[in-house]
């Protein structure tokens, strides 16, 4: 049997976690530079706002019904998701993360076993699968104060089903909790599903099925499998056999192996000085290189791009350069001084008329990941850090292996510094001050390239300068 746990309204709840005034209050989230709203509470639901709606449209709307708007604030969302699926996993040790709000689980069917006490009966099961919704949801909330939605059934798609129904039954003020294995309205919820809102059927799926009369879920598990697999292919095919109750899609207990790796970041303003929009990248390649080094993996290969605002005033341009490294790394300053050469060439004033250009985005991919230690070693590395043939680069300092290993070392103190006093206290110094990296948050004190987040929460779990404060 496979759970769905989606946590309601997950950066909403998150905000209510440490505000306790926010509880019944309409509450919505913003999208990076609190462009668009992204995340709505039901009261927000119930007012009419769309998702994804704009927000100075409607700023005044807003305003007017109440509802309190905050920006992203993606360190405490983050942290809050690391701490729901902890307490998941005192349930099962079957979790997949299936991304920042949302899990599957997988337990045994009760009662089917030898010994079982519960009688096996559809209707005994789906009592007992509800009631351990309950105990799920419950201990949760206790433990994080995140509401979540729990939904059983024998395949992932079908969970997913049920989690649709819960959305409903939440809506309605009822329980969250379904387990539609055995459900007596199991048919009838599946009719009433519009085709278009099975997982993993996408709008032009949708549209092809209802040309065949497959408009609901039910009708897309009723399709024959010959025609799905000629018309479609053999995904959807597993898609109408997951609704038929046949498991497809088994839990994935490890992670999908990584290819490539981009940082990325809209800026507060356009801008078109080549000092800040490289210190933005350069703040992208180190973010990228603790990621890698977090998950033990090396890079051969990093580009960095430009692009500014696709439609409005100015001449649209996006540009970008790569390169190939000598050796794969995941250090910091090897990534950084690469990231900024390949900006030099992705970079352009003005366009041919010399009218500036204005940038609204930057960023870096890095690609040709591997595990660390599998890397292959260059054999005659160039001297002093110059280009070598193919134009590829040597890493500085990391020739020998001795040198490799103060460079791991340099990482590793790196690593530890920011762990124990906070991300960018120790930065490469072309990210630029760590005291004005690090005031990233307020509107005044950050850099110029930076996200504009002017609703922004305080980062309660992760920084002992703003961590919650009660007064008796």
């Amino acid at each position: 049997m496979f759970a769905l746990v989606d946590c309601s309204a997950f950066y909403c709840s998150c905000e209510r976690v440490f505000d306790p005034s926010l509880e019944g209050v309409p509450v919505a989230v913003l999208s990076n530079n609190d462009g668009c709203i992204i995340a709505r509470s039901q009261e927000v639901k119930d007012l009419g706002i769309p998702m994804g709606a704009p927000f100075f449209k409607h700023r005044r709307e807003l305003a007017t019904q109440g509802v309190r708007v905050f920006s992203s604030n993606y360190t405490l969302y983050g942290d809050m998701s690391r701490r729901v699926m902890a307490c998941l996993e005192t349930f099962t040790p079957d979790v997949e993360v299936y991304s920042v709000d949302e899990a599957f689980l997988s337990v045994p069917i009760p009662g089917r076993g030898p010994g079982q006490a519960l009688d096996g009966t559809p209707e005994a099961v789906c009592a007992e699968m509800e009631r351990r919704a309950r105990e799920i949801r419950a201990r949760v909330l206790r433990w994080t104060g995140i509401p979540v939605r729990v939904s059983w059934a024998e395949t992932k798609t079908l969970a997913k089903a049920a989690s649709e129904w819960a959305k409903v039954r939440l809506a309605r003020g009822e329980e969250p909790c379904v387990c539609l294995w055995g459900h007596p309205e199991r048919e009838r919820w599946l009719r009433s599903m519009p085709v278009g809102d099975v997982w993993g059927v996408g709008r032009r799926w949708a549209l092809s099925l209802e040309a065949l009369g497959a408009t609901t879920a039910l009708g897309l598990a009723a399709l024959p499998d010959g025609l799905l697999r000629s018309r479609f292919n053999v995904v959807l095919l597993r898609t109408a056999m997951e609704l038929r109750g046949v498991s497809c899609l088994p839990l994935e207990d490890a992670p999908v192996a990584r290819q490539t790796l981009v940082k990325s970041r809209s800026f507060g303003e356009p801008t078109g000085d080549l000092a800040a929009i490289s210190q933005a990248v350069a703040t992208h390649a180190a973010r990228a290189a603790e990621k890698l080094r977090a998950e033990g993996l090396v890079a051969g290969r990093i580009s960095a791009f430009v692009t500014t605002k696709r439609f409005g005033a100015g001449p649209h341009r996006s540009g970008s350069g790569d390169e190939v490294l000598a050796e794969a790394t995941a250090d910091s300053a090897a990534l950084v001084g690469a990231a900024r050469r390949c900006l030099e060439r992705a970079h352009a004033g003005c366009d041919a008329r010399g009218v500036p250009y204005r940038y609204r985005k930057a960023g870096v991919m890095l690609a040709e990941i591997r595990p660390v230690g599998t890397e292959q070693r260059g054999l005659f590395p160039a001297p002093g850090g110059r280009p070598a043939s193919g134009g590829r680069r040597a890493i500085t300092d990391g020739d020998t292996a001795a040198g490799r290993q103060r460079r791991q070392a340099l990482m590793e103190a790196l690593d530890a510094a920011n762990r124990k006093y906070g991300k960018r206290a120790v930065v490469v110094a072309s990210q630029g001050a760590p005291e004005a990296l690090r005031r990233a948050r307020e509107a005044s004190g950050a850099p110029a390239w930076e996200m504009r987040r002017e609703r922004m929460s305080p980062r309660y779990t992760t920084r002992w300068e703003e961590v919650a404060v009660v007064r008796a």
